[in-house]
């Protein structure tokens, strides 16, 4: 749909900046910020005005060594053992000037440690040849602070923004205050920076704006959420953990659920598995005369909730759910001990799926609700972009695309795991040939710096659970046939971005009403109706004529 429902993963409905250019962000939920993936909104591509569309960057596979399991174009990823210690050099020459790189990032843990204090940060800045100076801004505060820097035109040089924040009219804000970076990027000028040739364009398309390239981006998986199942709890019931059918996912739920001993099916919002299972589109549908159909308009969407209110009403949900749906860390809490057997998340959900070594889960498989073909959505492909601040100085953006280049090396490259493990000894130690982050690295890489650009992902967890990249590979596997694109992803809509915000939640306070039994299903369709008139037609009616 147009957004995750809160708490089971990143809205990428966001309120609105004035005409003025001062971008105001509105970031909803928690689970997809951790792991990276999402929904697209729209508010991030396509072409808004007129001028001359530029050529995507060209494509040139990137430098890496064999992976154990080998992903392919359509998004299934690459599953290394470990992170290789003897990678390919992707990188030569002087990249930096010896001067400052002002950069803000968006951060999730504690500031890193100072820079005397710091041997990653003091080992980046070698690498660089630059004084990496980042100015870090917590996720909590990053919906006050950009506006705020914009609006004082206090932006550092460098911008690095995810895109589930979701910048109000970003294409205006790009071509007023930043760099079009398409005569170095488009087409065959990127193979100038290697690595960042090695983008696919899945994440290019977030930096694309009125036909230009503005951002280099940080890519992200294709794959949305996904249900973990816990096999243990669930084969102790005698059930079926993976159903092929609507009917058989209720006698799944209803066999784990003993509230005697506290066991239940879920905890939290499944409303957006639901819609899939029932066939529901991403977000929207373009029919073959170009128009846009909202997702809310389909007519499996109501049905979907009524299903969702059913099974919260026959008891399968965890007593505490409402307030559940915004508490990630208590359900996998719940999840970890058997107390919920079905958890409902984000794509290679870290927490869940790679921190637990004596963990014992699975994956559902999707399937149709009659047991016919499934519908996975796709989310936007990637995490971040990078800007920089409007300059006609070549040599600067050069040096600009230099620094991303580095920092976008393939996993497994000699840059890449300097990037992601720092000093030996101090960063990380080795153990039994797996280079393994000290609790001072895992500090001083909240630097962040490594989330600003970047090619393909991997499933690479040594110290998880034993087989979760496989078991991940195999899903995804499963998965790429079923995947369905929102055909708004890469469009700008002026109404979604001064009214989505307001529309989404308006839409997703009467989802969960339903979902808890607070209104009937059939509020719903007020609820629609309201949406269209409230901006929902007019979005529509924008995406169509959007190039």
């Amino acid at each position: 749909m147009a957004s995750r429902i809160p708490g089971e993963g990143l809205t990428r409905r966001s309120l609105l900046r004035n005409a003025g250019l001062a971008a105001a962000l509105v970031p909803i939920g928690g689970v997809l910020a951790a792991c990276g993936s999402g929904s697209s909104g729209g508010s991030t591509g396509g072409a808004a005005g007129g001028g001359e569309m530029a050529p995507m960057p060209a494509y040139v596979p990137p430098n890496k060594p064999k992976p154990l399991l080998e992903g392919n174009a359509q998004g299934v990823m690459d599953v290394y053992e470990s992170f290789p210690m003897d990678g390919p050099r992707t990188v030569t020459g002087t990249i930096g000037d010896g001067g400052d790189f002002n950069v803000m990032i968006m951060t999730y843990g504690q500031p890193a440690p100072p820079l005397n204090e710091n041997v990653y940060w003091q080992l980046l800045n070698k690498e660089l040849n630059l004084n990496v100076k980042p100015l870090q801004v917590p996720f909590a505060d990053f919906q006050t602070k950009f506006p705020a820097l914009v609006a004082g035109d206090d932006l550092p040089e460098f911008v690095s923004v995810p895109i589930f924040q979701n910048i109000s009219r970003l294409p205006q804000l790009a071509e007023a205050q930043f760099t079009d970076l398409s005569e170095f990027l488009s087409g065959d000028a990127v193979k100038k920076y290697p690595n960042l040739a090695g983008i696919q364009e899945a994440g290019w398309l977030n930096g694309y704006l009125n036909g230009r390239i503005y951002g280099v981006p940080r890519s992200d998986p294709i794959f949305t959420t996904q249900i973990y199942t816990k096999t243990d709890v669930i084969e102790a019931a005698g059930a079926d953990p993976q159903p092929k059918n609507l009917q058989e996912f209720r006698d799944l739920a209803k066999a784990v659920t003993d509230p005697k001993a506290g066991v239940y099916a879920f905890g939290g919002n499944i409303a957006d598995f639901l819609m899939m299972m029932f066939g529901v589109p991403n977000e929207w549908t373009r029919k073959s005369d170009g128009t846009f159909v909202s997702a809310y308009e389909h007519e499996a969407f109501v049905p979907a909730i009524a299903e969702l209110a059913a099974l919260y009403k026959s008891g399968v949900f965890h007593p505490d759910t409402a307030t559940l749906i915004n508490n990630k860390t208590q359900r996998d809490a719940l999840f970890r001990s058997g107390k919920l057997a079905m958890v409902h998340d984000g794509n290679r959900a870290f927490g869940i799926v790679a921190d637990d070594r004596n963990l014992v889960f699975d994956i559902m498989t999707p399937f149709g609700k009659d047991g016919g073909n499934a519908v996975h959505w796709t989310g936007n492909g990637a995490y971040a972009i990078t800007m920089i601040k409007k300059t006609t100085d070549k040599k600067r953006i050069d040096m600009f695309l230099k620094v991303l280049d580095y920092i976008a090396a393939p996993f497994g490259s000699r840059e890449s795991f300097v990037i992601n493990h720092g000093v030996e000894g101090e960063d990380y130690t080795v153990k039994d040939g797996v280079a393994v982050l000290t609790t001072r690295g895992q500090r001083e890489q909240d630097l962040g710096l490594a989330y600003i650009a970047g090619g393909p992902q991997v499933l690479c967890n040594p110290q998880g659970a034993p087989g979760v990249d496989k078991l991940n590979y195999e899903w995804q596997q499963k998965v790429v046939p079923t995947l369905l694109d929102n055909p708004a992803a890469h469009l700008y809509s002026q109404t979604f971005n001064t009214k989505g915000a307001a529309l989404e939640k308006q839409m997703q306070d009467a989802i969960v009403a339903v979902f808890l039994g607070r209104e009937p299903a059939s509020s719903l369709t007020s609820a629609v109706r309201k949406w269209k008139s409230g901006g929902g037609d007019q979005m529509a009616r924008e995406y169509a004529e959007a190039r």
